[in-house]
C-alpha cells in the first residue's frame, strides 16, 4: 500500500527504485555536458540496473489496482527520458552532430516513444502476452550502447562511429518490430548485473586514469 502524504503520487519501494533510475539517468546527462563520458556512460547503465529491478521489487509486493497502473505509467514516463532521450544526449555530447545522426535521433526517439505507448495499450488491455514482450524493451539501450562504446575503445574513431550508429539503428528498429521477446528471468537477473558492473567498472577505471 502506498503512503499517502500531502503530495500527489504514490510512495512506495518500487517509486523509489524507479526514481533512482530517472536520476541516474538526470546525472549521465549532466555529466555529458560537463564532457564526462566517462561517468555518463556509468550513470546510463546504473539506470538499466534500476529499470531492471524496479519490477522485481514491484511483484513482491502485494500492490492495489492504482498502484500497479500508476507504477505502469511512471514506469513508462521515466524509460522514455532515461532510454529515450538521454542516448541522444549523451551521444550528441561524444561527437555526433552531422545531419545523418540527426536523423537518426529522430528515429530512434519515434520508435522508443511508440514502443512504450504499444506496450501500456497491451496492459491496459491485458492482452500483453505472460512472459514476453511485444517489441524489445528500450531498456536494452542501456547495455547495448554501453557495449559498443566499451568495444569502440578498440577500435578506430571511424569504426566506432559506425558501430554506434548501426546499433542505434538496430535499437529503434527492433523497438518497434513486432516480435516476441523473451522477459529476463532466473538466471538472466545474474548475467545482466554482473555484465552491467563489469562495463560500470571498465569506465570507472578509464575515468581515473583520465583525472
Amino acid at each position: 500500500m502506498g503512503i499517502r502524504q500531502h503530495f500527489i503520487g504514490i510512495y512506495n519501494p518500487p517509486f523509489f527504485v524507479t526514481l533512482c533510475g530517472l536520476m541516474s539517468g538526470l546525472w549521465a546527462c549532466i555529466f555529458s555536458y560537463a564532457s564526462l563520458v566517462e561517468l555518463a556512460i556509468v550513470c546510463f547503465i546504473m539506470a538499466g540496473l534500476c529499470d531492471l529491478f524496479d519490477g522485481v521489487v514491484a511483484r513482491r509486493l502485494k500492490r492495489t489496482k492504482d498502484e500497479k497502473l500508476f507504477g505502469l505509467h511512471l514506469d513508462s514516463v521515466v524509460d522514455a527520458i532515461s532510454f529515450g532521450l538521454v542516448p541522444v544526449i549523451l551521444l550528441l555530447h561524444t561527437g555526433f552532430t552531422s545531419i545523418v545522426d540527426y536523423f537518426l535521433f529522430s528515429i530512434y526517439c519515434f520508435s522508443a516513444t511508440t514502443r512504450l505507448a504499444y506496450f501500456n495499450l497491451l496492459q491496459a488491455r491485458s492482452k500483453a502476452m505472460p512472459g514476453y514482450y511485444t517489441g524489445l524493451p528500450v531498456t536494452y539501450s542501456a547495455l547495448v550502447l554501453p557495449l559498443a562504446f566499451t568495444v569502440g575503445v578498440f577500435l578506430s574513431d571511424e569504426m566506432a562511429g559506425l558501430l554506434i550508429r548501426a546499433s542505434l539503428f538496430l535499437l529503434a528498429f527492433f523497438y518497434v518490430l513486432d516480435v516476441k521477446v523473451k522477459k529476463p528471468g532466473g538466471i538472466f537477473y545474474v548475467i545482466f548485473p554482473v555484465i552491467g558492473a563489469s562495463l560500470i567498472l571498465f569506465w570507472l577505471i578509464r575515468w581515473s586514469f583520465r583525472t
